[in-house]
Formats: C-alpha cells, sequence, structure tokens
C-alpha cells in the first residue's frame, strides 16, 4: 500500500512540493477571507457597482501586468519574479486590516494586482514541474490540498463575524492573513529553485527594458498558438467571464437573497472545502484517464444546472447541495484544463503563451464584473442567467472544437 502511494505521488518533490505548501497556507487565508471579503467592503461604502468596478480594475491591471510577467517568466527564470512580489502581494493586505473606507482596499486591490506579475511564472513553474502522464493527477493535488487546510478558515472568521461584528471581525481576520502570507513569501523565497535553464539575472535596467519589449512578443506569441491552443483560449475566456459572479458576488447573493447568517455561510464553505479534498484526487485520476475534454464536459454536468437552481436556492440546506456541485464541477474542470495546457503548449513559449491567455482572460473579466454588478443592482439573479448562457455555449464549444492532445509536449 505505501509503495503503491510512493509511486502515485512520488512526483511530489522539489518545487511542486514548496508550491503546494504555500498553496496550503493560502488556501487556509481564502477559506478565512474568502466568504466575508465582498460583504466587507461593502460595509465600508461599495455599491454592488462600486464592487464590480473595482473588481474590473484589478482585472485591467492584472491584464496588463501579465505581459512582461509571462517575458520575464521565459528570458530571466520563474524563481526569482515568484519569489520577490509574492511579498507584495502579502503586503497588500495591510491595507484591509486598517481600511476606513472601500476607497482604501481600492489601493490595496491596485497593490496587489500589480504584485502578481509573477502569475505567468508561477503557471510557468507549475507544468515545467509536473510529468506528462501525471499531470490530472497533479492540478488536481495543486487544486485540492489548499483545502485541506482552507476548511478551517470560514469557521474561524464565521465565528469572528458573528462575536465581534463584520467589520472588527475582518480587520482580526486581515491580520492573520497578512502573517500568513508574508511566511508563505519567505517559503517561496528560500525553497523555489530555477528551472530555466539559461536564466539571467534581471536588474532594474534588465526589468524597463523588458516592459518595451514584453509587449512586443505578444504577437509573437499569438502567432506561436496553433488552432488546438486558441480553442481553448477561447474556452478559457468564455470561462473566465462567469468567474466574478463567483468571487464577488457569490457571497452577496448568499447573504441578500438566499438568507444564510456569518456562521452558516462559513459552514458551507467548510463542507465545501471538504468536498473537494474527497472528489479532487478521484477526479485528476479520472481526468487522466478519460482524457482533458471528457472531463471538461463532464464538468459542466454538475455546474450548468446547478447555477440555475442556485437562483431559487433558499436557506441554509438549499445553498450547501448547491455549492457542493460547484465544488464538484471545479474539481473535475481545472485539472483538465490546465492539464490541457501544459500538453499542448511548447516549454520554451510556455511562459509568454501563458501569459498572453492570462491577459485575454483578464481583459474579459473587466466588463463582465462591472455588467454583474450593474445587474445585480437591477435584479440578483440576473447575472447567474447570464451565466448559465455562457456555460451553454462554452459546452458548445468544446464539444465541437476542442480536440484531446495525441502527443503531450514535455
Amino acid at each position: 500500500m505505501l509503495g503503491r502511494v510512493r509511486e502515485e505521488l512520488g512526483f511530489l518533490r522539489g518545487n511542486l512540493l514548496v508550491l503546494m505548501a504555500s498553496y496550503m497556507v493560502f488556501g487556509f487565508t481564502s477559506g478565512l477571507f474568502g466568504p466575508f471579503r465582498s460583504p466587507y467592503i461593502r460595509e465600508l461604502g461599495a455599491s454592488p457597482l462600486v464592487l464590480g468596478l473595482m473588481t474590473s480594475v484589478g482585472y485591467v491591471i492584472l491584464a496588463f501586468i501579465r505581459i512582461p510577467g509571462a517575458y520575464i517568466a521565459d528570458r530571466y527564470g520563474r524563481r526569482n519574479v515568484i519569489a520577490v512580489f509574492t511579498f507584495g502581494a502579502a503586503l497588500s493586505y495591510a491595507f484591509y486590516v486598517f481600511a476606513w473606507d472601500w476607497r482604501v482596499i481600492m489601493a490595496a486591490v491596485v497593490v496587489s494586482s500589480l504584485s502578481h506579475i509573477y502569475q505567468p511564472a508561477l503557471e510557468a513553474i507549475e507544468a515545467d514541474s509536473l510529468p506528462p502522464g501525471k499531470r490530472g493527477v497533479g492540478y488536481s493535488l495543486i487544486w485540492i490540498m489548499p483545502g485541506i487546510p482552507a476548511f478551517l478558515g470560514p469557521m474561524i472568521s464565521g465565528y469572528m463575524v458573528e462575536r465581534r461584528g463584520l467589520v472588527p471581525g475582518m480587520r482580526l481576520v486581515y491580520v492573520l492573513v497578512l502573517v500568513c502570507t508574508l511566511i508563505v513569501a519567505a517559503i517561496r523565497w528560500r525553497f523555489l529553485k530555477e528551472t530555466v535553464e539559461e536564466s539571467r539575472s534581471l536588474g532594474q535596467d534588465e526589468l524597463i527594458a523588458s516592459f518595451r519589449e514584453s509587449f512586443g512578443s505578444i504577437w509573437e506569441a499569438w502567432r506561436g498558438m496553433g488552432r488546438d491552443v486558441r480553442y481553448v483560449t477561447l474556452v478559457y475566456l468564455l470561462m473566465s467571464l462567469e468567474f466574478p459572479l463567483f468571487d464577488t458576488f457569490y457571497s452577496l447573493y448568499a447573504y441578500d437573497v438566499v438568507g444564510v447568517t456569518g456562521i452558516e455561510w462559513g459552514l458551507i464553505y467548510t463542507i465545501g472545502s471538504v468536498a473537494l479534498i474527497l472528489v479532487g484526487y478521484p477526479a485528476g485520476k479520472i481526468v487522466d484517464r478519460i482524457g482533458r475534454r471528457r472531463s471538461m464536459l463532464l464538468a459542466y454536468l454538475f455546474s450548468t444546472p446547478f447555477l440555475l437552481a442556485f437562483t431559487a436556492a433558499r436557506g441554509f440546506n438549499q445553498m450547501m447541495m448547491v455549492n457542493i456541485a460547484f465544488v464538484v464541477s471545479t474539481a473535475f474542470f481545472f485539472p483538465a484544463l490546465n492539464a490541457l495546457r501544459a500538453d499542448i503548449i511548447p516549454r520554451d513559449r510556455r511562459g509568454r503563451i501563458l501569459g498572453l491567455m492570462g491577459t485575454l482572460r483578464s481583459l474579459a473579466m473587466v466588463p463582465a464584473a462591472t455588467v454583474f454588478g450593474y445587474l445585480y443592482e437591477v435584479n440578483r439573479a440576473y447575472p447567474y442567467y447570464v451565466g448559465v448562457v455562457i456555460e451553454v455555449v462554452t459546452v458548445a464549444i468544446i464539444y465541437a472544437l476542442v480536440a484531446e492532445p495525441t502527443r503531450p509536449e514535455e
């Protein structure tokens, strides 16, 4: 039995082990603030439309900062940009601790988004470190392992919010988040190893030059995309349009319409984390066994009907069932999508192409977040009706255009 486990998880070492440890700490922090972030910002004076606009601003910055980030990841290496800018992302949480108005949170969004210049390098180092035959399982572990500590977070923050009130409770939560994210930055700085063989040091002059040159490399990255990569990019963009539904408005809807309390909402998040832990690894095995394309289609069998049911959910039990269905869907979809991207993108262009995909993703979410904020103010269910339409279109594209790779990239 032990030998079988070693054989199955033998690839989990080096950089992957470091990233997994950091993801688990991030999983805990996300569980802490995730359920209550939007209600907290609204309590500081932001309307749903302002929340949508704030999210859009973050996506605009992410869209453009990923371009030089992707260029730097391929030319100068992955490790340094990840290690340095994780500290910047960590320090952005200090704004949440001391915020007296939603405009202070806007400053935090700007700092955090700029710091995420390291995202293409992070995606590339993941793909560099996963063997082709284990990518489904590997990305599943990347997806589910943070859920192990994450299930504690919502119960802690839910208790703090119920006990102290939303704003004072969330200030304490963000103090804990700040400490944990600084620990992550230190772990990455100390233990990550470079995966680009001919990486070069990046000084201030080279960084400025890279910003100029990187924008010229976008056209090269687009031309370097084959037809299959472009179809997968289209699916990625459509999926991204839905992200603000869950990132920004999901918790508001649970409070405003479904009618859950702070403790109940924390418990729903906790149960979802447990479900992800139980389903995630078997889902990854299925992704490797039946293929990436079929796994993505399977994911939408869980997601689309329950997205429609979400608009009719009332009370704790119905909200819990809907949330579990979304968790099962993501347990199949994201490992399959990430494994498919790693399978079809050449290693030497992986940073730039993943960076371009991320840039397009962020640009797609810019209008989506603002539109959903406006629709939420008109009718709280309207954004989710639009989400159902997006999912139906995505399923049709996956079925008709996305092909299973026959020879995965190393």
